[in-house]
This record gives structure tokens, sequence and C-alpha cells, in this order.
């Protein structure tokens, strides 16, 4: 939640609404939400080929491909979270490809975070591929979201590196799939792309707090078609939090809600119902 440098001059007869604006500001590091995405890092277990308790799809993986769970070891087996990761090592020269989604249940209009790790076990050359979509095919489509991508090309195993996207749910199941080979042409399986930490949680949009003349407190944020309300709570050492009865009005690109100022501080967030 931002206040804007002119805000201060404009409240310096106005002592409440200068507390709530840094109230407002404060909550903004309290928020936590819950991952979407079933075994996300892999640690329901086992290891082994094929193995992915709780994803709920997989394939259309043939021929060369080798994929599945492994236990971390050492270094460059290991995992970035827990004691699983994941493996891909399918062969682009037969087409195939490892193939692993997960279906989400998702709110319409809603903003979600989503981010994943990924890194190599050994040397990979120009061609590895990692494809990250989302959407309501399992596959890379038009209809899908395509998300931050990976190419590795190294000599050396490459540590996990961390990839991330914000999405707007244009649906409420889609899946959100990872693709992936290692281009080592057909020959002996050896080394992979390895996934792990996986997660996709409920983000809300940016909160924009100003103060209007002479006594009103203006609350903003990107417009979605999901309905987004306002909470109050005079403490953040109580679960009490109040949703507003105010219907957000559209201004411009932004969802708006006018208040008068409150005659105590109160903290403030977006809820999604």
């Amino acid at each position: 939640m931002n206040t804007h440098p002119t805000n201060f001059f404009k409240l310096q007869n106005s002592i409440h609404a200068l507390a709530a604006l840094l109230a407002c500001a404060l909550f903004t590091t309290v928020q936590a939400q819950t991952n979407l995405v079933a075994n996300g890092s892999f640690e329901a277990g086992p290891a082994g080929e094929g193995q992915f308790t709780s994803w709920s799809s997989t394939g259309p993986a043939d021929n060369n491909s080798n994929y599945g769970v492994a236990h971390a070891g050492t270094a460059p087996e290991v995992a970035e979270q827990g004691s699983y990761f994941a493996y891909f090592r399918g062969h682009p020269n037969d087409n195939s490809q490892d193939c692993l989604g997960n279906s989400v249940s998702l709110k319409l209009g809603a903003l979600y975070n989503i981010s994943y790790y990924l890194g190599t076990d050994g040397p990979l050359t120009n061609g590895a591929a990692m494809w990250v979509v989302i959407g309501p095919s399992f596959g890379i489509s038009s209809v899908d979201v395509t998300l931050p991508s990976y190419f590795p090309n190294s000599a050396t195993a490459l540590p996990y590196q961390k990839f991330s996207a914000l999405y707007l749910a244009t649906n409420t199941a889609p899946i959100l799939s990872f693709h992936g080979i290692n281009a080592t042409n057909a020959l002996p399986v050896t080394n992979g792309i390895l996934l792990d930490n996986v997660s996709m949680t409920l983000a809300y949009p940016p909160l924009t707090l100003n103060f209007s003349r002479p006594s009103s407190l203006v609350f903003s944020w990107p417009y979605t078609n999901s309905p987004y309300r306002l909470q109050t709570n005079a403490s953040l050492l109580t679960t009490n939090w109040g949703t507003m009865g105010n219907v957000p009005v559209n201004a411009g690109t932004n969802s708006q809600i006018t208040l008068p100022t409150p005659a105590t501080a109160q903290f403030y967030r977006l809820t999604l119902p």
C-alpha cells in the first residue's frame, strides 16, 4: 500500500488521517496465503520415476522420456526446499517431453502469485528447455498463458533459480503445467532439469490510500472483475476484521472507495469473499 509524499503535507492538520495512513502501510507486511498447488515441493514422495503424488496430470511422455521424483543427496542432486525434488530428462529428437501438471481451484478474476524453482544436476547442451504454462489445456496451446521459461546451457550444473509471475484468473480450474526436455539427443540419460518448491497463492492488488480535503480517505486499487472488498480492524492483535459495506466504484482503471476519516486509527486491507 502506497502513500505519496504530497499526502503528508495535506495531512498536517489531520492527525487521525495520518494515523490511518500509517496503519494501512504497516499492514502490508503481515498477510500470508495458502499454497494452492498440492504437493508443490514433492515432499509427499515417494522417490521414483513417474512418482508424482497429488499431481493431477502426467504425460504424454514416450520413447526416451524419463522423469520423476528424487530424494535429495549430495550436490548437485539436491532439493531447493525439503528433501525431495522433481527431475525431467525427456529428449527432443523423438518429440518427447516430460509433462507434469496440477489443477488448481481459483476465483474468477482474482490475482495469484505463481513461483517455482528450476536448476540442473549436470551439464546440458543448447536446446534443453522447460516451458511453463497455465490454462484450460494440459499442453502448450494458444488458450494457455505462458509463464517464464527456462533454457539452461551450461558445462556445469546450475543452482536453483526462482521464477515468478502474477496471474489473473480467467477460469476457475486451470492446469499449471511444466514441459521439460534435456536436449541430450537420445544419448544415455544422465543429466536433467530439476524442479522444486512450486507455489501459487492468492495475491491482492496494491492498495493506495490518499487523503481528500476536507476529511475523507480515498482507497483505490487496480480494477479486476473479482469482488475485492475493504476490511478494517482497530488492532492487528485481534482477528476482528470487519468488511465494509461500501461497494467500490470504477475510477478509470481503478476500483475506489471513499470513507470519512475515522475518529481513531484503523488498519485496512483488501479481502476476497
